[in-house]
């Protein structure tokens, strides 16, 4: 438990206004939020943009945070799925139409984590969850990229976690049926 004591500490430096204190978290979770981000917009510009505002939002937040349900980690989370479902509403765009226009730029790997870079390393795949309900895809992305338990899953999408378990499970089937019709 020594890193949730850590994160409770720099949480807690935060809210008493420690900027280096959020540096800390910035640096801890920025590739993370940004990975998330930018496989749900496809635009390294727009990934940028949503990840600088949700890191934004965080610090203004941060005084109504409370150590309730799944933790920080779902919380921040929770702030870039909405960032990313605000930010198609605005443009008058759905994630359909940014999928077909997209330019799917994987940026060098100092921009994302090497696990969420090896995930997507394949276009197939990429191809294969993007034709995922959102539900099903953000499951996936928060599960496989930045291996969130069921439980923070629950608290980022606001399910229960039986509906978290329904959807990965779908989602790996229907994935899995995708990619099969792919090998034809």
């Amino acid at each position: 438990m020594p890193e949730k004591r850590e994160l409770s500490k720099l949480i807690r430096q935060v809210q008493k206004g420690d900027l280096d204190a959020f540096g800390k978290l910035y640096d801890r979770y920025y590739n993370p939020v940004y990975a998330f981000v930018l496989h749900q917009v496809a635009a390294v510009a727009d990934a940028e943009d949503i990840t600088a505002g949700v890191f934004l939002e965080a610090l203004e937040k941060i005084n109504g945070f409370s150590w309730r349900g799944a933790g920080f980690e779902a919380w921040l989370f929770s702030i870039a799925r909405h960032d990313v479902l605000d930010h198609f509403r605005r443009r008058g765009r759905n994630r359909e139409s940014a999928i077909n226009d997209r330019h799917m730029d994987i940026p060098a790997a100092k921009h994302v984590e090497t696990t969420a870079e090896a995930a997507w390393d394949r276009q197939t795949l990429r191809d294969a969850i993007w034709q995922l309900s959102d539900d099903q895809q953000q499951v996936l992305l928060l599960k496989l990229m930045v291996n969130f338990s069921n439980g923070q899953i629950a608290a980022v999408l606001s399910k229960s976690e039986g509906a978290v378990k329904a959807l990965q499970h779908r989602a790996l089937i229907n994935l899995r049926k995708i990619l099969e019709g792919n090998d034809d």
